[in-house]
């Protein structure tokens, strides 16, 4: 069995290192990542060359790829390198965890489901922090586990651990709120238990060190606090489509494995089941229903019920052995015919496969060619329809920020200029012998008809689409140019 954990573990991180070894271009939210961990290279902390920062928010994961930037070099691959790390420790933690709270056969499946989902591949090669998120939702589910099982005491070492892993979470990101909780929701299930009523005034403990955290990160503000107690989000075809034209198949054999869990072990599965459906739940209501990536913490916990739903059909099928390791390994086959699964490594592996949500650009290749029309032209302005790609590609550069609503208003994290109508623009075009607008080619934050303006009145210079290896997901952007 030992074996077979280590061919799975290995071969899933070859998957991984294979695609980050193309070094291909950010995408948006990776180069804001990418920046302020350059910044804390440049000035120490993380922060603009504008003196601005994000607060909390993320900042672990900003540290943890300044250091890997500061030991090797400033590359797309060494911010992705710790992802590739992380996604083969989950890939460890799976089998560990599985086989300590179920057994060896369901802790293999499961390390199986982590190593080679698509999902899991795509997520674990990106300088984002989810699959971080993954790894310590799972962690911290197991030391729930734990607290659960042990007599009566509020505070104990799995609490503790637990505690300083949720608190972790919140450090690469906001949503690892949700992980502190599901501590919370352990601790009052255990009071209510145990009768000791008394206990449930720590509780409000929890909201305020939320409440700070929430505080600390990115626009801060009680208002921001406000905002995420009491604003709910009430749409979620999103996420009926992403779930059950891609993942179907797993709800259902998740949905077995907490029946036949709850026989022999009601709080693990109201632990694994209850905290996946919070997860969504919240996910798709509090916080974002229009991205899937908020969910993904729910995912190794629903690879645990799932193995073990497989293999608890399976035992009733037969009780020969190696019927029931053939019947296992028919069931993984058959899995690769939903498309979810990749069995050979790949150049690159989409975080658009089953929904797009993120517009992925060869963007590196543009801001080269932004660069050689640029040239030595000190006076030349850029207009770009996002805050933080000139900043990564050209440092130093002057741009404008095309976005709705920035009409006379100043971007408080980079300090450019920002505008918004068409009067602003041609304002601005007459401030500056030369310029080089960028126009995303999808409804993006630059008012489309500032974009249709820009492509009637401006030279177009070159169009970049798709990034290589990820044609089928097509998005892209134009680059037009003044007095060049």
């Amino acid at each position: 069995m030992g074996v077979v954990f280590l061919f799975v573990l290995v071969t899933s991180f070859i998957f991984r290192i294979v695609s980050l070894r193309n070094n291909l271009s950010f995408w948006n939210d990776e180069s804001h990542t990418a920046l302020m961990s350059r910044g804390i290279m440049e000035y120490g902390k993380p922060v603009t060359s504008y003196g601005s920062s994000m607060g909390v928010y993320q900042l672990a994961l900003y540290y943890l790829t300044a250091l890997f930037f500061k030991l090797f070099s400033i590359s797309e691959f060494t911010g992705r390198l710790p992802s590739a790390l992380a996604g083969a420790m989950l890939v460890t933690a799976g089998f560990v965890i599985g086989k300590k709270i179920l057994n060896s056969k369901r802790a293999l499946i499961v390390s199986f489901l982590i190593g080679f989902s698509q999902i899991q591949l795509a997520w674990s090669t990106q300088l984002r922090p989810y699959i971080w998120l993954e790894l310590f939702t799972l962690l911290i589910s197991y030391f729930l586990y734990q607290y659960i099982k042990s007599p009566w005491k509020l505070f104990n070492k799995n609490l503790a651990i637990s505690v300083i892993l949720s608190l972790t979470s919140c450090l690469f990101h906001g949503t690892g709120l949700l992980n502190l909780a599901l501590v919370c929701l352990v601790i009052v299930y255990k009071i209510i238990k145990h009768q000791k009523f008394i206990y449930l005034l720590t509780i409000p403990i929890f909201g305020v060190v939320g409440a700070l955290i929430v505080f600390s990160s990115m626009a801060g503000g009680w208002a921001f606090v406000r905002d995420i107690i009491f604003k709910v989000y009430l749409s979620p075809l999103h996420y009926r489509i992403f779930l059950t034209h891609n993942y179907l198949w797993l709800i259902v054999g998740a949905i077995i494995g907490f029946l036949t869990l709850f026989r022999r072990n009601r709080e693990l599965s109201i632990l694994l089941g209850g905290s996946i459906v919070f997860i969504f739940a919240v996910a798709i209501f509090k916080i974002n229903p229009n991205y899937v990536r908020y969910s993904l913490p729910a995912f190794p916990l629903m690879y645990i019920l799932f193995a073990e739903g497989v293999v608890s059909v399976v035992e009733k099928i037969t009780k020969k052995e190696y019927l029931r390791w053939l019947l296992i390994a028919l069931t993984l086959a058959l899995l690769s015919l939903t498309g979810k699964f990749v069995f050979w490594p790949k150049n690159y592996y989409s975080i658009n496969a089953d929904v797009r949500e993120n517009p992925i650009v060869d963007y590196k290749l543009a801001f080269n060619k932004i660069k050689d029309l640029i040239g030595d032209n000190q006076d030349i302005i850029v207009m770009d329809a996002w805050n933080d790609r000139v900043p990564w590609y050209l440092p130093g550069q002057n741009y404008i920020y095309l976005v709705k609503d920035g009409a006379g208003k100043t971007d408080s994290v980079f300090g450019e200029e920002m505008i918004g109508t068409i009067p602003e623009f041609e304002v601005e075009r007459e401030s500056f012998p030369s310029g080089i607008v960028i126009v995303e080619d999808w409804q993006s934050q630059t008012p489309e008809d500032m974009k249709d303006h820009i492509r009637k009145n401006l030279k177009f210079e070159f169009m970049v689409q798709d990034l290589p290896y990820n044609e089928d997901d097509h998005w892209g952007i134009s680059v037009y140019s003044w007095g060049i």
